[in-house]
Parts: structure tokens; C-alpha cells; sequence
């Protein structure tokens, strides 16, 4: 009588157990990243440290760029304080998987491989794929970089689209875009390749930006986007949404003009980046 007790007892919790499980698992799934962030009060943002206009060290140790100023928006219309967490092109996709931040502010370009394992906000600014070269270099078209060294960085999308361009280019990646850029200064690369703002900033800060020229048609044309773990709509919407007031009031075009547009070392205009603002309609 009482081994059937005991077996009684074991097999009703095996059952409760089994029982619980699944309810336990949707409860966890119901907690949005928004709910979290206002909880917390604090909005964890992975950024670039390495990209001129972006996400760069400045010369009291802080971080800034127009991704620094985005995530700043931001977290002031969520009224939670922000935290940035720095990130490179390996790094970011597998600290956001890991809950380590909220988002990713960093460059980030949609691609089909991506969406498998995070989602994606609208697109917030215009990202086309081109070539750099010293000014001296025959290469002026993606076709003459056949057996030639093209640099980019490590965890780039870029390196699938340049062998789909030129299969015989060789690619020797980096873990920056300024390690990439040295390599070609020092011509261990005959030509690096990153979307065009990121190339027009490491060019912007040299001590002699004409001697290198952005050339080539765009191998793709894309935006950059926030990411944000997979299967939170709540989250996303918020995140959009704020976006979209970014734009509509006008602090989008303000963020332009101090990191990109006439107020920066960039200098370039949004038709030169080719920004679509139905984007954000």
C-alpha cells in the first residue's frame, strides 16, 4: 500500500509537471522587451565603435554618431535612461540572441539569412554596397577586381554579394572596417568594400581624403535597420513607431545634419545616400 503511494505521488507530479510546462513556456514568450525596458528603465542598445558617422569614440572616451543619437531619441520617448553597449559586425547578432541588449543600432542591414534568427524595424537609413580604392588603382568597375584582394570586415553580408558580383575576386575579411581600410593604405588589399557611408567616413577621416575614390555601382541596395529579437511584435511596433515620429518631427533630418549632411566631416547629401522617405509613411 505504500510503494502504490509513493508511485501515486511520483506519477501525479510527472503529470503536473508535464502540465505546467507549456504554460510556464507562454508566459515567458508574453513578456515583450518592451514591458522589460520600462521595468528596468533603462534601454540597452548595441552600437558601433568603429564606424565614422555611426558609432565612433570621440575624444573624451564617449561614444557617438548618428546611431548613438537614434537610440538616445529613443530611449527618451520610452523616458528610460540609455545604455550603450558596444558591438562590432561579429558580436551584435549573438548579443541580442543572448538578451545582453535590448536592440542593435549598428549598421545593420536587412538580409533573408538574418530574418532567420532576428527581426528588423523599418528601414532608417539608405545603405548601397560600393567599392574603394586609392586613386592610383586601375580598378574602377566591381568586374576589374578579378584575382584581385578586396577587404571588408568579418560577419559582413557584403562578402556573399561581392562573389555573386565577382566570383574571382579574393575577399580577406578583418574585425573592422578601419583594419580593412589600413590593409589597403599599406596595400595588403587592392580595394576594400562596405556600404557607401561607411566607406565615405573612413575616407572623410584621413589626412588626405582625395587620394581615395568611391567607385562602382552598388552591389546591392538596402537599409539599415534596428534589430530586435525574434517574435516580439509589441516590441517591433514600439520601436517603429517611434521611428517613424522621429522622422515626421523633423530630429531624424537634425541627426542628419551633425553626422552625415553639411555639418559633418561626411558632408553628403540624402540624395547622394538615396534615402526613401516613403520608408517611413
Amino acid at each position: 500500500m505504500k510503494l502504490r503511494s509513493i508511485a501515486s505521488l511520483i506519477v501525479s507530479a510527472l503529470l503536473t509537471g508535464a502540465a505546467l510546462a507549456p504554460i510556464n513556456s507562454a508566459q515567458a514568450q508574453s513578456t515583450s522587451t518592451l514591458e522589460e525596458v520600462k521595468v528596468r528603465g533603462v534601454l540597452r542598445a548595441g552600437v558601433r565603435q568603429d564606424v565614422l558617422g555611426f558609432g565612433i569614440v570621440d575624444e573624451k572616451g564617449k561614444i557617438v554618431g548618428f546611431d548613438v543619437d537614434l537610440v538616445g531619441e529613443l530611449a527618451k520617448r520610452l523616458k528610460v535612461r540609455l545604455e550603450l553597449v558596444p558591438v562590432t559586425a561579429t558580436t551584435r547578432i549573438p548579443l541580442l540572441q543572448q538578451g545582453r541588449v535590448d536592440l542593435i543600432a549598428a549598421t545593420l542591414t536587412y538580409y533573408r539569412q538574418r530574418d532567420d534568427v532576428i527581426d528588423f524595424s523599418i528601414g532608417y537609413f539608405a545603405a548601397g554596397q560600393r567599392l574603394m580604392v586609392k586613386k592610383t588603382s586601375p580598378i574602377r568597375t566591381i568586374s576589374d577586381t578579378a584575382k584581385k584582394r578586396v577587404g571588408t570586415t568579418i560577419g559582413a553580408g557584403v562578402v556573399e554579394n561581392l562573389k555573386k558580383a565577382q566570383p574571382e575576386a579574393t575577399v580577406q575579411t578583418f574585425e573592422g572596417y578601419p583594419e580593412a581600410f589600413l590593409a589597403m593604405q599599406r596595400g595588403l588589399v587592392d580595394a576594400i568594400v562596405a556600404d557607401a557611408i561607411i566607406l565615405a567616413g573612413l575616407r572623410a577621416n584621413t589626412a588626405n581624403p582625395e587620394d581615395y575614390v568611391i567607385i562602382g555601382t552598388s552591389l546591392n541596395r538596402s537599409n539599415y535597420s534596428i534589430g530586435v529579437r525574434e517574435n516580439d511584435s509589441k516590441w517591433r511596433d514600439a520601436v517603429n513607431y517611434t521611428l517613424q515620429d522621429i522622422w515626421r518631427d523633423g530630429t531624424w533630418d537634425q541627426i542628419y545634419d551633425r553626422w552625415i549632411g553639411s555639418g559633418s566631416k561626411i558632408k553628403l547629401s540624402k540624395d547622394e545616400i538615396g534615402f526613401a522617405m516613403d520608408l517611413w509613411e
